[in-house]
């Protein structure tokens, strides 16, 4: 790969901070309603150690649900930048993430991404509707097969995958294709 490659979509970049931002706005929405909650039982004389350990697992719970998702959405990636040596990832904060090539431990193409895991369990995920998807997913596979990193495909390795199923049932194959790759 002589030059850095750039695929970017401000598009995936909108959406990911909508949804950071609904994330943020029902946890917030969540902890004001509790704050009310415990204000008016504890005007009404009903509050008591129950009331507020529910209280306290409710929001346990939503922190608990906020944070990873958002953890989650940082996985998101709308820029990916591929060098010879790494690949850069930025996430919806504009934070830039760098995972070196021989750290890579397997591609995976899903039904709706792509996602690029690590061999310490980092993960980026490059959305289906990705401007560039097309793209960048065959630049990332060409340089994986390079690089000896395996493939998969909805979490089975590519080797092991026959092509009929992964075909629209209206369309056959000749009935001598095995579906595996010839040598």
């Amino acid at each position: 790969m002589p030059e850095a490659l750039v695929f970017e979509d401000e598009r995936v970049l909108r959406q990911l901070r909508r949804q950071v931002a609904w994330t943020v706005i029902v946890a917030a929405a969540g902890f004001v309603g509790g704050l009310v909650l415990l204000s008016l039982m504890s005007r009404t004389q009903i509050a008591d150690l129950s009331v507020a350990g529910v209280l306290c697992l409710g929001w346990g719970g939503l922190t608990a649900w906020a944070a990873l998702r958002l953890y989650r959405l940082q996985q998101h990636i709308w820029r990916l930048q591929l060098s010879a040596t790494a690949l850069t990832g930025y996430d919806y904060g504009r934070h830039a993430w760098r995972i070196d090539w021989g750290l890579l431990d397997h591609v995976e193409l899903t039904d709706h991404d792509l996602r690029l895991t690590t061999r310490d369990g980092r993960r980026f995920i490059i959305p289906g509707h990705h401007t560039d998807f097309s793209e960048l997913g065959h630049a990332l596979v060409e340089q994986a097969e390079r690089l000896g990193c395996p493939l998969y495909v909805n979490g089975r390795p590519f080797e092991a995958i026959d092509i009929r199923t992964l075909l629209p049932p209206d369309i056959t194959l000749p009935a001598n294709s095995s579906g595996q790759p010839s040598p």
